[in-house]
This record gives C-alpha cells, sequence and structure tokens, in this order.
C-alpha cells in the first residue's frame, strides 16, 4: 500500500494483512472444504486512472485467469 496521501488511513492492514488480502481466510476455507483451492498468482492494481485506459490490461489478465482455470475472483477496494 503505497498512497502517498498522509491522511490515508493504514492502520488496517498493518494490524491484520487479510484486511486488504485474505489469504489466510481463503486458506482456511480450503482446509474446511468451502471452495476448492487458491490460485496460485494473485494480482493487483493501482486504481488512481482512468478505467476506460484498461481495457487492454483487464483483457490480457482475463485471459491469464482462464489459463489458469479461475472460477472466481475477488475484487477488493481499498
Amino acid at each position: 500500500m503505497s498512497h502517498v496521501s498522509v491522511n490515508f488511513d493504514r492502520s488496517g492492514f498493518y494490524q491484520d494483512w487479510n484486511v486488504v488480502f485474505p489469504i489466510d481466510r481463503l486458506r482456511e476455507l480450503v482446509q474446511e472444504k468451502i471452495i476448492g483451492s487458491v490460485a496460485g498468482f494473485h494480482y493487483s492494481f493501482m486504481g488512481a486512472d482512468d478505467p476506460m485506459r484498461w481495457e487492454h490490461q483487464a483483457r490480457q489478465l482475463a485471459g491469464l485467469l482462464k489459463k489458469d482455470k479461475v472460477d472466481a475472483v475477488l475484487l477488493i477496494p481499498v
């Protein structure tokens, strides 16, 4: 998390990374057999941009997710 604003509150994810990247919670769901698996690769985007400029990257990412047989994604705005 590298937002440059001093007003951006980082305390939540400093205390628990799962607030912004719930990898431990997902692994627990796998252990409990609630979900089948967690993907081996994870992606993050800096959103301070015009989303209309992201179509090319979105298509590339969609191809990677299809190749990895990903069924669902979590979109976590921070």
